[in-house]
């Protein structure tokens, strides 16, 4: 289609440029200009009308040739404009899968260090609970020698604890301190990305954005309340990365 109309726009510009030959009804030019000759004139006139008309067939030949020629250019432009929104809404629909997983996959990162944090937390509580026994004084050389003589035994009770060092509480504190510091940072990292933890606890139950795995009775909590956090969720922008697992408070009986 695009050659045929290349070819008549090629033709009808040739056409334009060229000499044409006067055509034989025409007739011989007059030999004097001061002559006048009424046959000749009525012959030219209808000549010269031919001409108009024949020169108008082939001005809205190429008009309609130029309509279907746009025609054609426009809608091949739609069907182009239609093509290239396609591909772009495929391409942002493949990279934002390729991105929902790829946060995903930093959620589970995000949880287990919620959980090793949790860990280094309950560790740190349960050390802090242990009463510590009082350091077992050491006895001189003489205080052993007499032990021996008496018949003492010079070994001290295995059976008494001895006492946690305090390295171990700052070894504790240290890695629970670290791990916290990582958990920040990757929160920081997805709330730039506009990732933000979706508030649960003590909320009321929100079907769009939680799921329940378990229910528990009680009396002293409004009916589908969230009374526990079972895996936290996350919204991305306005959408939904990963529901709330959670626990609701029921005032029935289950």
């Amino acid at each position: 289609m695009t050659n045929d109309k290349e070819a008549l726009f090629t033709k009808f510009l040739d056409y334009l440029q060229s000499e044409q030959t006067p055509p034989e009804y025409l007739g011989e030019a007059p030999e004097s200009p001061n002559s006048f000759d009424p046959y000749q004139m009525v012959a030219e006139w209808t000549a010269l009308r031919h001409e108009v008309k024949l020169q108008g067939k082939l001005l809205r030949s190429s008009q309609d040739a130029l309509v279907q020629a746009l025609d054609v250019t426009r809608a091949d432009k739609e069907q182009l404009q239609i093509r290239l929104e396609d591909s772009q809404k495929q391409a942002l629909a493949q990279f934002e899968q390729q991105q929902e997983k790829l946060l995903k996959d930093l959620l589970g990162i995000l949880d287990a260090l919620d959980q090793a944090c949790t860990y280094w937390q309950e560790e740190l509580g349960a050390l802090s609970a242990t009463p510590i026994p009082k350091p077992i004084p050491q006895k001189s050389f003489w205080e052993k020698l007499g032990d021996w003589m008496n018949g003492n035994s010079t070994q001290s009770d295995t059976s008494e604890k001895l006492p946690i060092p305090e390295s171990l509480t700052e070894i504790l504190t240290s890695n629970q301190q670290g791990v916290e510091l990582i958990r920040r940072s990757l929160l920081e990292i997805l709330r730039q990305r506009r990732v933000i933890p979706i508030a649960s606890m003590g909320k009321p139950f929100d079907s769009q954005t939680m799921y329940a795995v378990g229910r528990e009775s009680r009396a002293d909590v409004a009916d589908n309340t969230v009374i526990q956090e079972v895996v936290r969720g996350y919204l991305w922008g306005d959408r939904v990365l990963r529901e709330a697992q959670v626990i609701v408070a029921w005032q029935g009986e289950l």
